[in-house]
């Protein structure tokens, strides 16, 4: 696998509306582009888009706000190298919320050092599901 992970660009935009849509995320991507705050991250895999991960940054804090991966790509390793990455930014810690029946993201989140941190309790409007609040310290 010859993954390359980058910033991503205009250019990328439309890759990754269909990759937010596939994974059921709402991402404004050329308002998130233009935010000095946000960390867009675009993950490729012999030049197709196939992951991105969408973070925000407070001084020494980040919050992963979205991550997503396109059905061909999954269980290949990709969300983890998006998170990774992240995790080299200069920071002190990074917060994530994620669904509580989402086993798999949270067993990711655990194997890269993540930990329990809070419960949001009717966290997703949509379906009233409580959220895990997880953190991972960087420093």
């Amino acid at each position: 696998m010859s993954l390359e992970i980058s910033g991503a660009t205009s250019e990328d935009m439309p890759q990754l509306v269909a990759i937010a849509a596939e994974c059921a995320l709402e991402v404004d991507f050329v308002a998130e582009l233009s935010r000095s705050y946000a960390r867009l991250l675009v993950a490729r895999e012999a030049g197709t888009r196939c992951g991105f991960l969408l973070a925000w940054r407070a001084a020494d804090e980040l919050h992963l706000t979205d991550l997503g991966v396109t059905a061909p790509y999954r269980r290949r390793g990709i969300a983890r190298a998006l998170v990774t990455e992240l995790c080299r930014e200069d920071a002190r810690v990074v917060f994530l919320e994620v669904r509580e029946s989402n086993i798999a993201a949270r067993a990711l989140y655990g194997a890269l050092g993540f930990t329990e941190l809070d419960r949001r309790a009717r966290y997703y409007s949509d379906t009233g599901e409580d959220a895990v609040v997880m953190q991972r310290l960087l420093r």
